[in-house]
């Protein structure tokens, strides 16, 4: 399996992820890994229905996600792990998969949560999980669509 990227942007399936990202890394799979969607069978038909035909779309919870990936279960396929948050990732980290960087494109505004980027709004549950990455050698890049440039900002998080 190529991860080509691990990308967290709340909205999930959406058209950046289907008009640009898709197309961008020819994705055949887009795995979602979020420990609540997994449970919630309405949720995941409405993202399964808004992913194109030409990309399946897997969700995982964490655990399963860290036990898959390790064991390349989709060996030779295009994907993108999507999360809506650094939780999920940090959860597959101490499961033993860990990914080399993180993407984030666009995260909302939730109570109690700092502006690090016009479009990245940061809690303090996603600070500390961003913290523990980064020092777990994880580089956090923001960039919202692929013809942007990439931005490291694994210290601004750091300095939150």
């Amino acid at each position: 399996m190529a991860i080509l990227d691990v990308r967290i942007d709340d909205r999930l399936i959406h058209g950046q992820v289907c008009g640009f990202w898709i197309p961008q890394y020819s994705l055949e799979r887009i795995a979602i890994v979020d420990d609540e969607i997994v449970k919630d069978e309405v949720r995941k038909t409405a993202l399964k229905f808004g992913c194109p035909d030409k990309c399946k779309l897997s969700i995982f919870s964490s655990e399963k996600a860290a036990d898959k990936f390790n064991r390349k279960i989709d060996e030779g396929i295009r994907v993108m792990i999507l999360c809506n948050s650094p939780v999920p990732i940090l959860r597959m980290a101490e499961q033993g998969y860990q990914v080399p960087y993180i993407t984030v494109g666009n995260m909302a505004t939730k109570p109690g949560a700092v502006q690090v980027k016009k479009t990245v709004f940061v809690s303090p549950e996603e600070k500390d999980a961003f913290v523990k990455l980064i020092d777990r050698g994880v580089t956090v890049y923001s960039q919202m669509v692929p013809n942007e440039p990439r931005e490291d900002i694994s210290e601004i998080l750091k300095k939150l």
